[in-house]
């Protein structure tokens, strides 16, 4: 997934939003494994049998 709209520091502020901290750091460790499903999830969604 090469355009990731979403910046550490905005996950940063979305989550103190809703009273949870966390670094950027860990804000940049918890897009990349979100990215990461998303990306599974699209190609599970996309190889299905399904939609044939």
């Amino acid at each position: 997934m090469k355009d990731k709209k979403l910046t550490p520091k905005q996950a940063v502020a979305i989550l103190a939003n809703e009273g949870i901290t966390v670094s950027e750091e860990d804000a940049e460790k918890i897009l990349e494994l979100i990215y990461y499903l998303a990306e599974i999830s699209i190609k599970q969604v996309l190889n299905s049998d399904e939609f044939d």
